[in-house]
C-alpha cells in the first residue's frame, strides 16, 4: 500500500456528512491501494506542526480534502491552498478532491495550481476554477458514493415533512419561522452523539490525527450543546407558535447517533434541507426533498449538475410546496446523478493513484 496524508479531516467534527466524507475518502483511497496513514484535523492549521510536515514530506502523496472549506479566501481556505506549493517543493504529489472553489482571491489561485489534481464537487466551482487558470475535474460530492442509506431504504414512510437548520443563518431563519406554522414539521440537526466516526473501518482509520492540542489517536469531536428545557422555555416565551418553538429548540439540540438521523431522512415524507448534506442524504434514499441556499452556492451546482434546479427555492413556502410537488422525474434525475458519483468517484481514486 502507498501511504498518504490526509489535510483537513472534518470527521473530527460531529457532523454527519463530514463523517461520511473522510470514511469514503479512506475506503476508496484503500480500494486503490492507498492508505491513509495520518491526518490534520479541519480544527488543526498543518502549517503548525512540524511533525505532520514531515510526515507530508516522506508520505507518497498528500490529499487535501475541499469540502466547503475554499472559498472567499479565508484562513483556512488558503492554508489548504498553500499544501500544494509545499508538497511541489518536497517532490511529493498532491490532489485536492471533493471542494468548492468561490470567491478566492490571485494568490490561491496561484497556490492550487501546484497542485496534480484537482476535483471539485460541481460545475459551478469548476467555471470559477477555471476562470482562475486552474485544470479541473468535476465528481459530485463523497457522500454520493456511500452506501450508508441502503439499510434504510425500505422502511415505510411517515407523514411529516424533516427540517434542518442552515449554514446560512438569515436564510435558515426564515425557513424556521415558516416551519412553526405547520403541524406536519420535525426539526432535525446533523450532528451525531458518537464519539468516534461510526462509518470509518479501522483498518482504515489513519493512525494518527493532528489537532490542535497535537498529535491523536483516538481523537473525540467537540460535545454539542444541548438545549435544556428550561433554556428553550426562555427562548420561546412570549414568542408566537410558543409550545412548537420549544419542541424546535428541544429536536434542534437532540443527542442523535448517525443510525437515528439517516432512518429519520428515510422514513420522512420529505425534507427541507438547509443542510448540504442532508440533500444528499435524501437523495440516496430516494425521501422527496426540497434544498434551501446555503453560505456558498453549492446547493444551486449540485441541484443544476442533477438536472434537479427547480428543487432549490429561496422561499420557505415555496419549499415545502415543493416537497409535496415531488414528480417521477425528479426521482429519475436524482438516481441518475447519484450512480454518476458513484462512478466517478471510484475514477477519480484510480486516477489519482496512477500518480504514485
Amino acid at each position: 500500500m502507498k501511504t498518504a496524508v490526509l489535510i483537513n479531516d472534518t470527521s473530527t467534527k460531529a457532523h454527519l456528512g463530514c463523517r461520511i466524507v473522510v470514511a469514503q475518502i479512506a475506503r476508496l483511497a484503500a480500494s486503490a491501494g492507498i492508505r491513509i496513514a495520518a491526518s490534520a484535523s479541519v480544527h488543526a492549521d498543518w502549517r503548525e506542526h512540524p511533525d505532520l510536515m514531515a510526515m507530508m514530506r516522506d508520505a507518497d502523496i498528500v490529499i487535501v480534502n475541499g469540502e466547503g472549506t475554499l472559498h472567499d479566501s479565508s484562513r483556512q481556505a488558503r492554508a489548504l491552498a498553500e499544501v500544494a506549493p509545499f508538497c511541489r517543493e518536497a517532490g511529493v504529489p498532491s490532489v485536492l478532491i471533493n471542494s468548492v472553489y468561490e470567491r478566492n482571491d490571485s494568490d490561491i489561485a496561484l497556490a492550487c495550481r501546484a497542485f496534480d489534481r484537482v476535483y471539485v464537487r460541481e460545475t459551478g466551482s469548476a467555471k470559477e476554477a477555471r476562470d482562475a487558470g486552474l485544470l479541473v475535474e468535476v465528481v459530485p460530492d463523497l457522500t454520493l458514493s456511500s452506501n450508508v442509506m441502503t439499510a434504510f431504504r425500505q422502511q415505510p414512510r411517515g407523514t411529516t415533512i424533516a427540517v434542518t437548520d442552515n449554514a446560512n443563518r438569515a436564510v435558515g431563519q426564515r425557513t424556521l419561522d415558516e416551519a412553526l406554522t405547520r403541524e406536519d414539521v420535525r426539526f432535525l440537526h446533523l450532528d451525531t452523539s458518537e464519539p468516534y466516526n461510526p462509518f470509518m473501518e479501522r483498518p482504515d482509520a489513519p493512525e494518527f490525527v493532528f489537532m490542535n492540542s497535537g498529535r491523536e489517536t483516538e481523537p473525540l469531536p467537540p460535545l454539542p450543546r444541548q438545549s435544556t428545557a428550561l433554556r428553550a422555555f426562555r427562548k420561546s416565551l412570549f414568542k408566537p407558535h410558543f409550545r412548537r418553538r420549544m419542541k424546535m429548540f428541544r429536536e434542534l439540540s437532540e443527542p442523535l447517533s448517525s443510525r437515528q438521523i439517516l432512518s429519520r431522512i428515510a422514513i420522512s415524507k420529505g425534507v427541507v434541507a438547509g443542510r448540504f448534506h442532508a440533500a444528499c442524504m435524501s437523495m440516496l434514499s430516494e425521501t422527496p426533498f426540497a434544498a434551501m441556499s446555503s453560505n456558498t452556492s453549492k446547493m444551486r451546482g449540485m441541484l443544476t449538475d442533477a438536472g434537479a434546479s427547480r428543487l432549490l427555492a429561496d422561499d420557505p413556502r415555496a419549499a415545502f410546496h415543493l416537497v409535496d410537488d415531488w414528480r417521477d422525474s425528479d426521482k429519475t434525475a436524482v438516481a441518475a446523478y447519484v450512480q454518476r458519483a458513484r462512478r466517478d468517484a471510484k475514477a477519480m481514486f484510480d486516477d489519482i493513484a496512477s500518480l504514485l
